[in-house]
């Protein structure tokens, strides 16, 4: 049916388009700003993670100001904007990186990793439509749901699941260092 379902804000375009807005479990929030971008909270949020990833130098110094846990500095929005938790821990699996170090700590090549990381994988996702049947075999991505004490990476390396930053957290200790 049309609108859906608990909706919250329908608005009806000069061309016929529409915009719904629904929110059943009443989480959402719409804010109109004049200048989102410069106003809280938008104004709050770390660079983009998709549209912004900032130089290697500047990225750089964005990590070593944090003494932070590498997964927590992911999740935190006032870092980069857009890293939920499942890209947090294939960004940290595939730059081969503990996801409890403290983000000072890291070596130049080792940010630069990072960000390499952050790259690829916000990158496929976004490419792929978020359709997660279509991401490489190897990602952590499919085998890291439900705490399974006995999941396996693809070629057979024990998978853990610790708490980081409040966090749930996938991690592969023989290869994240």
């Amino acid at each position: 049916s049309w609108p859906p379902r608990f909706t919250k804000l329908h608005l009806i375009f000069d061309n016929g388009g529409e915009l719904v807005v629904a929110d059943g479990r009443r989480l959402g929030r719409i804010r109109l700003r004049e200048d989102p971008a410069q106003e809280p909270p938008i104004s709050l949020l770390g660079f983009d993670a998709h549209r912004a990833l900032p130089p290697c130098p500047r990225f750089r110094d964005l990590v070593r100001q944090r003494s932070a846990p590498l997964k927590a500095l992911l999740l935190d929005q006032s870092f980069a904007a857009g890293v939920g938790n499942w890209i947090a821990d294939e960004v940290l699996y595939q730059a081969r990186l503990d996801p409890r170090r403290r983000a000072s700590s890291l070596t130049d090549p080792e940010i630069a990793r990072v960000r390499g990381a952050l790259k690829r994988v916000i990158d496929t996702s976004v490419r792929l439509s978020n359709d997660s049947d279509r991401y490489p075999r190897g990602w952590l991505f499919h085998r890291r749901w439900g705490k399974n004490p006995r999941a396996m990476t693809m070629t057979g390396e024990r998978i853990r699941h610790i708490t980081v930053g409040g966090r749930t957290t996938a991690w592969v200790p023989a290869r994240q260092r």
